[in-house]
């Protein structure tokens, strides 16, 4: 009886307990039923793995702490930097060159000694002496090294009042500087035409010219003209000697001229009793020196050599009076006797 009830279900339904009675036989094919569901449900969804293998963890992170060694046939292999250098403590510490800043006190020390260098051009001129008081020029200079067939060169610093295209434009302005008592000439061999109004032997001197025309409106250029004589070869010795004097004697009259708007000491009666020897002594020598000229250079040298004449009994005449207007007239005829010159350097080419 009691096995009898072990495989027994009661139910009620509708108030009345019906009695089932569960065979054997069913209950192992359920069972087989519910093993087979199982095995399918196993089959479609995958057990997942929880057994982690800390041993083969361990290992691996052993082997991950080890250095790499590349050999060459990894392609997925770290790549390392290509000749790349690491940075030295002391480079990174090291105090930088400060390369703008010497350049632009290098770039100053420069500015500063080329303004130097131009304003002591201005106010000393080219280092040209001035003679002293009783002290003569030498008549016969020092003969050019090419076998003494050259003729001298005449550099001078020339106040430029304008420059024009024309003769007759330039001879209108020439005029009127003139009539106020100045001094001015026209270049006759150059393009433009340059109209000089003052000349000295340096800078200094053509200085003081300048500032003479400052009451007169009249604008003025300082300028270095040089006409170059040893362009000329060939010459006649006595030719060549001559120009020299006379170029000597030049530059000493100019000088004079100067010094007299400067009011200074050197024109006295001595002295132009010295400067009239030399004149004296160029004009008995240029009668044998042009013999041989052709009659265009033979002109512009004996205009030349009155010139000088002129600006000499100027000076001597300023020494007796005092007046400037002889300065002025003196000035004039060396003006007139460097166009004189460089016309000569031209007929002879």
């Amino acid at each position: 009886m009691e096995e009898e009830k072990k495989q027994t279900i009661s139910v009620r339904l509708n108030g009345k307990e019906p009695k089932f009675h569960e065979h054997q036989k069913g209950k192992n094919e359920m069972a087989a039923v519910r093993e087979d569901a199982v095995e399918d449900q196993a089959e479609i969804i995958p057990q997942p793995d929880n057994i982690i293998d800390f041993g083969s963890k361990h290992e691996e992170r052993k082997r991950n702490e080890q250095p790499y060694w590349d050999d060459g046939f990894s392609e997925k292999s770290p790549k390392l930097p290509f000749k790349r250098k690491k940075k030295s403590y002391h480079a990174k510490n090291k105090p930088k060159f400060p390369v703008m800043l010497v350049m632009a006190l290098f770039s100053a020390v420069v500015v500063g000694l080329s303004l130097g260098f131009m304003v002591l051009t201005v106010f000393t001129g080219n280092g040209t002496s001035i003679v002293d008081a009783g002290e003569s020029v030498p008549e016969v200079a020092a003969v050019s090294e090419a076998g003494g067939s050259g003729l001298p060169d005449l550099t001078l610093e020339v106040v430029q009042g304008g420059a024009f295209g024309e003769q007759s434009t330039g001879q209108e302005v020439v005029g009127k500087l003139q009539e106020q008592g100045l001094a001015a000439t026209l270049t006759q061999s150059t393009d433009p035409i340059y109209m000089f109004i003052g000349a000295g032997g340096d800078r200094a001197q053509a200085t003081k010219i300048s500032a003479l025309y400052e009451g007169y409106g009249q604008d003025t250029y300082l300028k270095t003209y040089r006409v170059d004589g040893q362009t000329v070869s060939g010459q006649a010795e006595e030719v060549t000697t001559w120009f020299t004097n006379a170029i000597s004697h030049y530059k000493e009259l100019l000088q004079l001229t100067v010094d007299g708007f400067g009011g200074g000491s050197l024109l006295t009666a001595e002295r132009i009793e010295q400067v009239e020897s030399t004149t004296a002594n160029l004009q008995a020598d240029r009668d044998q020196a042009f013999a041989n000229m052709t009659q265009p250079v033979q002109d512009q040298a004996l205009a030349l050599g009155d010139n000088l004449v002129l600006a000499n009994e100027k000076l001597s005449s300023y020494v007796n009076t005092k007046e400037e207007r002889d300065l002025w007239l003196a000035q004039q005829a060396l003006l007139d006797a460097l166009v004189n010159y460089e016309l000569v350097i031209e007929a002879m080419q």
